[in-house]
């Protein structure tokens, strides 16, 4: 019977391709039910004024929250438990991620992958516009039926690369930087809410997304608030591309953490390329660790934090 499951699993690559189409149908409808939905449409201004906002100040609360928590981080990076056996960093192609240390560094390599993105859900957007009125792709059915086939590949990911959730997550050094990042993204979040007059938990629940806007946005869309969930996709869609061009910058100050905190939960995947390039092999474990924290965090913190109000 075991052998039979063996042979029925979709392979690593299989599961990796139909995770990357899906996330492509993902972004598709979510630009289609943006451009549906037409109270949004006519509001886009705002949205992207709040988003943009959103993004930037996430981003940079991120940073000045580990600033703050540098000596922590480099006492706890001393202590004798660091000599500890780092996992190995399998998540996705994280593997394929690592490029010699002498390779020619070539930055729009890893922006190219965001614009594609970007391209899609614009494309989708125009599309909607055209196109006449239709229920099922405002209704947001769609956009929800895809994301939860996605999860499900995502998990199929994590499953096949055989992801130690334990050893990565269980040691007090590697606790500090999503901790920050958490502080700095959520205390961003509500000076964003206060200079848009947003209640606190709406803009709680903003900035909780933590850079993965093919969740964030579905959830709060679903919760009872499309004008929220769109600046929240956009936000965290713009906070990954921002991270891509901070994350060179980032580190060149030496500070690992810096790079890791800004990719948010996107350091375990997208930004992790080029976080392993900028700051080397050895950033892989905590990158990954990182952002698989924050993933794990984002669909509680959104609906808990939207509920406050």
């Amino acid at each position: 019977m075991l052998a039979w499951r063996v042979r029925l699993a979709p392979s690593p690559a299989v599961v990796d391709g139909l995770a990357g189409w899906t996330l492509y149908a993902l972004l598709a409808s979510m630009g289609l039910r943006l451009s549906q939905s037409r109270d949004i449409a006519s509001r886009l201004p705002e949205i992207g004024a709040l988003a943009a906002a959103t993004a930037a100040a996430t981003t940079a609360g991120t940073i000045l929250a580990l600033l703050a928590a540098g000596p922590l981080l480099r006492r706890l990076e001393k202590a004798p438990a660091r000599r500890a056996v780092e996992p190995e960093a399998k998540v996705g192609s994280a593997q394929e991620a690592v490029i010699a240390v002498g390779t020619r560094f070539d930055f729009f390599s890893h922006v190219r992958g965001p614009l594609r993105l970007l391209a899609i859900v614009a494309a989708a957007f125009i599309l909607g516009l055209v196109l006449p009125a239709v229920p099922f792709l405002s209704s947001g059915q769609l956009t929800s039926w895809t994301l939860y086939v996605l999860l499900a590949l995502i998990g199929m990911q994590m499953a096949a690369n055989k992801v130690d959730l334990g050893s990565l997550l269980l040691r007090p050094a590697t606790a500090i930087v999503p901790l920050g990042t958490i502080a700095g993204s959520l205390a961003g979040a509500l000076a964003v809410g206060w200079l848009f007059r947003l209640a606190p938990g709406k803009a709680l629940a903003l900035g909780a997304g933590f850079g993965w806007y093919s969740l964030s946005g579905v959830l709060i869309t679903d919760l009872g608030d499309p004008l929220l969930g769109s600046a929240a996709f956009l936000a965290n869609m713009l906070r990954e591309t921002l991270a891509l061009l901070a994350i060179p910058f980032l580190a060149s100050t030496g500070r690992r953490e810096l790079p890791i905190g800004a990719g948010g939960a996107t350091s375990m995947d997208v930004t992790l390329p080029l976080i392993e390039r900028c700051c080397g092999p050895e950033s892989v474990p905590l990158s990954i660790a990182h952002g698989l924290s924050l993933s794990l965090l984002v669909p509680i913190l959104v609906p808990l934090f939207f509920r406050i109000g």
